[in-house]
């Protein structure tokens, strides 16, 4: 059922994802410690008391809160690569969203390259609020993507008993290639050989993660 939000929250809903934005390129600009509420306030072109209106907790909470708004985009992206009106097969479907995954890496590089560096920071405190809000951030992610992959191992596309178990291999492969660009490092260990671009990378990751699992008669179907 389609929720309608009212003109008052479509607004406060407006201004909300404007302040994230905002902070999106203030963090990538400047970086997350030195990035202050007034500088992120100029940018949203809202007082500073409007971001408090919105986010309490300041800059740690507007920081959690793109953390959360990225991983609504994941989500979304891996409902809408595995929707079963396609009719492309799970290991088609997979090469593209690993693909789309890294291309959308690469065009916010910079700002992930904060945010990482900032949850890293968060989780190795002694606070344990930022562990359980990331832990369930990738769940979630996990249990978007374990669907359809219950739904491939169900038409016999792979040969897997465990979709969570499955989507989290998937996830951390995906996520070691981004840290790994995050470091200025290459994919293999020779800076001449390996994948570079988003296409060479779903190359890689789908056979490296899908070999063994699938029918061989999908795997030709990534290279068409």
């Amino acid at each position: 059922m389609e929720i309608t939000l009212s003109r008052k929250d479509r607004e406060r809903l407006h201004r909300r994802n404007d302040i994230l934005q905002a902070a999106q390129e203030v963090f990538a600009e400047k970086g997350y410690n030195q990035a202050t509420l007034e500088q992120l306030a100029l940018k949203a072109e809202f007082g500073k008391g409007t971001l408090y209106n919105y986010f309490p907790g300041g800059k740690q909470e507007i920081l959690l809160s793109i953390f959360e708004a990225l991983y609504d985009q994941l989500c979304e992206l891996i409902a809408h690569t595995f929707e079963k009106k396609n009719g492309h097969s799970f290991r088609l479907q997979l090469h593209q969203l690993i693909e789309e995954m890294h291309s959308f890496f690469h065009k916010k590089l910079d700002l992930f390259v904060i945010l990482i560096r900032e949850a890293h920071r968060l989780t190795s405190s002694d606070d344990p609020a930022p562990q359980v809000f990331f832990s369930q951030q990738r769940n979630r992610a996990i249990d978007a993507l374990a669907i359809p992959i219950a739904r491939a191992a169900k038409n016999s596309e792979i040969k897997f008993d465990s979709p969570h178990f499955l989507a989290h291999m998937i996830m951390v492969n995906i996520n070691g290639v981004q840290m790994k660009s995050c470091k200025g490092m290459s994919y293999d260990y020779d800076d001449e050989s390996g994948p570079h671009t988003s296409r060479e990378m779903a190359d890689f990751l789908t056979t490296m993660i899908l070999d063994g699992l699938g029918n061989p008669d999908n795997a030709a179907q990534t290279q068409a």
